[in-house]
């Protein structure tokens, strides 16, 4: 238990010692290097060699390809940098022609010629009596199959009596065009 005093003892004097260090009113001296680092004008092989700027390659040009339509909204373009963005010449979206009125079906609805159908188009928005005529069709008995006095777009002969075609011929027509009808139909 005597090491106690002797600790405080050397704890004390080392702090006297600090703070008498500390008053000198000189800056603080770097220690001198070893006589072997230290450059002479004497020895030129000692010295250290002239560095000579290193040239650092420029980066490679950032190349872009557009975009699979498939995936990518048209005009995508992928850079080599891995970021996304637009370039014109990647926009190779051309909208669909507008469709062209074929005919006006019975109960106003609009049939056009790429097998799509509107019961809103102004053409034929009118009511008209199915008998008048005025519907497009002309009234036929013949074609009148379920015998109400209306002959309706699906009871009409179409292309086979060399009239206009019915819905189902044009809607046939459309999937043998996008493929996803096939067969002698098709024809």
């Amino acid at each position: 238990m005597k090491l106690k005093p002797f600790f405080l003892a050397a704890v004390s004097i080392s702090a006297l010692v600090l703070t008498a260090c500390g008053t000198d009113s000189a800056p603080p001296q770097a220690p001198e290097p070893p006589p072997s680092l230290v450059p002479s004008s004497a020895s030129p092989a000692l010295a250290p060699p002239a560095s000579e700027p290193v040239a650092v390659p420029a980066p490679p040009p950032v190349t872009f390809e557009c975009g699979d339509l498939a995936i990518y909204q048209s005009g995508t373009a992928l850079y080599s940098d891995g970021t996304v963005g637009y370039e014109a010449v990647c926009d190779t979206y051309v909208p669909p022609a507008e469709p062209v009125l074929q005919y006006c079906d019975y109960g106003g609805v609009a049939v056009y010629t790429d097998g799509s159908s509107s019961t809103t188009d102004p053409a034929c928005a009118g009511t008209v009596d199915p008998g008048s005529g005025a519907s497009g069709y002309p009234y036929d008995p013949a074609q009148d199959r379920n015998g109400d006095g209306v002959v309706n777009g699906y009871e009409r002969c179409g292309l086979a009596c060399g009239e206009d075609p019915t819905s189902g011929e044009i809607q046939l027509q459309y999937g043998c065009e996008r493929g996803y009808i096939t067969g002698p139909e098709c024809n």
